[in-house]
């Protein structure tokens, strides 16, 4: 009896544990498929803060069109004019059939080379112009790096939050995991860490002003610091239109290159 006590309470175990996972996979999907329109734009102003205190402002136009299963995204730096034309294009796509991630397909316009480059999937962790968000972070990371794993539960602004760790697939990913704090209710995100391949804190992020607008949940604000250089950028939506008219050719690698999107 004793035996059987022992083998139902391992099953138990099991189970319950295949659950738990099942229940981070299911999190971490509803977290990626937020409804955010079928297209939207954005007046963003990003401010830089170094270690000094010194900071430098730019100001950015975001534009984001589903077509399909894909996720189009265009960001265009309006000033200061060192980084004005600057612009970002990004095709996102979901998982391939077998859950392993696609690349997205991404392409970096410089005007003062008056060149596009394709922006490889080995460079997607890096600094995105001089930011504190990588290339990633301002995408749409696919589900497939990562594995998912509730690691706890905690209060957020008020809001009842699951910790959700994200462990990379890639072991020689620069960041090897992130913790993000889920609402429980919304699915939206509240605060985050991210910590490098010796598993120390690299960066953190904190998400304010959050706030539903014309149906759709908005984070107004993201502060994302890195830890070793104590540098910050904080992250700021001046302005936001869901489901309004963008041209479909803005979302091409020539309206980069004639500098159509402004």
């Amino acid at each position: 009896m004793r035996k059987i006590s022992l083998l139902c309470a391992g099953f138990i175990l099991v189970l319950g544990t295949a659950l738990y996972a099942q229940d981070a996979n299911e999190i971490a999907k509803k977290v990626h498929d937020l409804p955010d329109g079928k297209t939207s734009y954005s007046e963003v102003t990003l401010t830089l803060l170094d270690k000094n205190g010194k900071s430098r402002v730019r100001e950015v136009a975001t534009y984001n069109m589903k077509d399909g299963t894909t996720d189009k995204s265009i960001t265009v730096f309006r000033s200061p004019k060192d980084v004005a034309g600057v612009s970002y294009l990004s095709f996102d796509y979901p998982d391939n059939p077998d859950g392993s991630p696609k690349d997205s397909d991404s392409w970096l316009y410089l005007p003062a080379m008056k060149k596009v480059r394709r922006v490889s999937g080995s460079s997607k962790d890096d600094d995105f112009q001089g930011t504190d968000f990588t290339y990633d972070d301002i995408g749409d990371r696919a589900l497939g790096k990562d594995t998912f794993a509730i690691i706890g539960d905690d209060t957020v602004d008020g809001r009842s939050c699951w910790k959700l760790e994200y462990t990379a697939k890639d072991k020689n990913a620069k960041i090897s995991r992130r913790v993000l704090w889920i609402d429980k209710e919304t699915y939206v995100t509240y605060k985050g860490e991210y910590f490098d391949k010796q598993n120390k804190l690299f960066k953190t992020m904190v998400c304010e002003d959050i706030r539903e607008q014309d149906g759709y949940w908005t984070t107004g604000k993201m502060t994302m610091t890195t830890i070793p250089t104590n540098h910050t950028t904080v992250y700021e939506v001046k302005e936001i239109k869901y489901d309004t008219d963008i041209n479909p050719s803005f979302f091409t690698v020539s309206a980069l290159e004639r500098g159509q999107v402004k």
